[in-house]
């Protein structure tokens, strides 16, 4: 099993909506409905805009293609210091288990000296690596680019909407959703989210989701989102549940450290693997983007190199 299913089966969060979780996309579409599910998802935002610190268990249980059942369980951590320029410090922890017994663990922890990633693989071993701050920056540009937050050697992409907020933005670009009747789960009360796959869209699409519906529980004291449900038919498919949440509590350096394991610290640029991946996701990006546009690495270095730098 490869770190990017174990990643997806986790977080379900693709970055198909980031700037939704900036702030409240308006509403156009003058339906009832819309309005009362972007209430509720605008309600989600500005929560996440006043964290200052946040600790979040989640355990997910899918099924990949072929019907084999994957479970994970992991922990987000995250801390939003106020020096220098608001640095954003994220951590997160996952270990999976699928098949007869097959194990896995995938810990990562961004700061500003980077990320580091260690990951224990059942068929490729242990390894820890380094990944640079400006290689950081060029995949979160290729992020914004490519309209997605699943990209290799990132930061668990839930840590930065961690109260669900991209879960609600990505689902309401392929579904219709809508506020449900119900209003409690398991004695709390909140606000349940519904909605089929929307008509007419591109069945060869790649990206379209192989749910046909979903569900989402907002709790109402924090509007966390703590379940996240995708059906096809009857079947569950995936399911996400929250099962502690403590917001703006104490937080250390030493909670955004990586277990090694004893493994020695490489960069990611000497383990082939990984970095083909991140250069085939910065090829895909510099593809798309307008203008030829190049990361931003080659840009600095472009600029360093011009006649007006003072290049040569």
């Amino acid at each position: 099993m490869n770190r990017t299913i174990a990643r997806a089966l986790f977080c379900v969060a693709p970055l198909a909506a980031t700037a939704f979780a900036q702030g409240a996309a308006p509403d156009r579409g003058g339906d009832a409905q819309t309005s009362a599910v972007k209430e509720v998802a605008a309600k989600v935002v500005k929560a996440e805009a006043a964290i200052h610190s946040l600790r979040m268990r989640m355990k997910t249980s899918g099924k990949l293609p072929g019907g084999l059942e994957v479970v994970t369980a992991g922990e987000l951590r995250v801390l939003k210091e106020t020096q220098p320029k608001g640095a954003v410090r994220r951590y997160s922890s996952l270990e999976y288990s699928f098949g007869e017994g097959v194990r896995g663990r995938l810990e990562t922890a961004e700061t500003a000296a980077g990320i580091q990633i260690f990951e224990e693989d059942p068929a490729f071993g242990a390894v820890f690596l380094q990944i640079e701050p400006l290689v950081v920056r060029d995949l979160e540009w290729a992020g914004t680019v490519l309209e997605r937050s699943d990209l290799p050697g990132m930061v668990d992409p839930r840590a930065s909407a961690p109260l669900g907020s991209s879960l609600l933005a990505d689902v309401m670009q392929t579904f219709d959703l809508q506020v449900d009747e119900r209003d409690a789960r398991d004695g709390e009360a909140g606000v349940w989210v519904v909605g089929q796959r929307k008509a007419g869209l591109d069945e060869q699409n790649p990206d379209l989701p192989l749910a046909d519906r979903v569900e989402f529980f907002v709790r109402g004291a924090d509007s966390v989102v703590m379940v996240a449900r995708y059906f096809a038919g009857t079947a569950l498919l995936q399911q996400v549940v929250v099962e502690r949440v403590e917001i703006n509590v104490d937080m250390a350096a030493a909670d955004f450290v990586v277990d090694s394991r004893d493994i020695q610290l490489r960069s990611v640029q000497d383990h082939a693997p990984m970095w083909e991946q991140i250069e085939k996701t910065l090829q895909r990006a510099e593809d798309k983007s307008a203008g030829d546009v190049v990361r931003p690495s080659r840009r600095a270095a472009s600029d360093e190199k011009s006649p007006e730098a003072g290049g040569k």
